[in-house]
């Protein structure tokens, strides 16, 4: 029998997540969400502003501990069987692609949320599983059918946490079972069929993203967005936080209000 290479991708993925949940814990004070903020969290309006990456990030980033472990559960429970199955990048590739797919649709359907956690991974993954058990029929064994069942059930638990958006599970969930069929390469008929969907899918969530890319007026958080950015000054970010700044003056239509407020405020 082959044995089993250790999942190493999955073990630094959750080390990581550990670690920045410890930081806000321990650094957060008293308003955690916006230390997420600080550390990759999900957030529209800096986003919009020119901070893209967080459409990534943010699947790293959790506030509580029963969020953080549900997803490791989940994360342990289907994230070993890709990284056994693709190898550690296609396994990211699928994972993180489908984190992004998430965030996508969150910014498409959702206001100016701050969102976190590796659930629209998550839904990805489970989304691939589907699509792997039906393409090489294995969905007519008990054992396959026992395993997708405790999947499943493991990410529906994710629906309650906080801080996470259903149209994020649903993203994360299309963009997995795209991906995951692109990666079947002994599939050659079902990855162009797969194909052909994956195209209709980022040609539609392109232009709901274009058409998602406001910020209503009683969703413009103005404190929230000065405390993040005097933080990054504070800390030697000066030049990242004053273009920040700009740019969600541009965004909220405030001319210079928010850059002027930045240049006289400090954090303690």
């Amino acid at each position: 029998m082959k044995k089993l290479k250790k999942p190493y991708a999955t073990f630094v993925i959750l080390a990581v997540c550990v670690l920045i949940q410890a930081a806000i814990t321990f650094t957060g004070g008293d308003n955690e969400t916006e230390t997420a903020i600080l550390f990759g969290a999900y957030y529209k309006a800096l986003i919009m502003a020119g901070e893209y990456w967080r459409v990534l990030t943010c699947g790293l980033v959790h506030i509580t501990i029963w969020h953080l472990f549900v997803n490791a559960l989940s994360l342990m429970n289907i994230g070993t069987v890709f990284e056994q199955r693709f190898g550690i990048l296609r396994y990211l590739l699928i994972l993180f692609g489908s984190v992004i797919g998430g965030s996508l649709f969150m910014f498409a359907l959702e206001g100016n949320t701050v969102a976190v956690g590796l659930s629209g991974g998550l839904y990805g993954l489970m989304g691939g599983y589907i699509v792997i058990v039906m393409a090489n029929g294995s969905y007519k064994r008990p054992d396959v059918i026992s395993q997708l069942i405790r999947v499943v059930l493991i990410n529906l638990m994710i629906n309650f946490m906080p801080g996470v958006a259903v149209s994020a599970h649903i993203g994360g969930f299309l963009f997995g079972m795209v991906i995951t069929a692109l990666c079947l390469k002994e599939y050659p008929q079902f990855r162009r069929s797969m194909a052909v969907c994956g195209i209709v899918l980022l040609v539609m969530t392109g232009w709901f993203v274009r058409k998602g890319a406001v910020i209503r007026e009683d969703q413009k958080y103005l404190m929230t967005d000065l405390r993040v950015l005097a933080t990054e000054k504070h800390y030697g970010f000066s030049g990242h936080a004053f273009r920040m700044a700009a740019n969600l003056d541009k965004i909220y239509g405030y001319e210079d209000m928010l850059t002027s407020m930045l240049e006289v405020t400090d954090v303690d």
